[in-house]
């Protein structure tokens, strides 16, 4: 279950980490916020795989363990909008 859990936690810690770093350097939350889905989505979709290997026999496992990877990942996305939301990207200067 720990290692289940990890890649929740390091999905969470480096989509939201990346995103917030990224915010910096642009003047819309479109760029980072795309950024920060794709290193969540493909965190989560790597430990879906690992998942899947490791209950390749207990198919009442696989089902649940996937339905938490999906929720956790859409959860994680909507932090990181708000949270992205909530901070004023760099404005232009001319």
């Amino acid at each position: 279950m720990l290692i289940y859990f990890s890649f929740v936690i390091v999905s969470f810690v480096l989509s939201i980490g990346w995103s917030l770093y990224r915010i910096r350097s642009f003047e819309i939350y479109k760029k980072p916020l795309i950024e920060g889905t794709i290193i969540n989505v493909s965190l989560h979709l790597l430990g879906i795989c690992w998942w899947l290997v490791v209950n390749r026999e207990l198919l009442y496992f696989i089902v649940p363990g996937i339905i938490y990877y999906v929720l956790s990942s859409i959860i994680i996305n909507i932090i990181n909008w708000l949270l992205l939301s909530l901070i004023k990207p760099k404005k232009v200067k001319n």
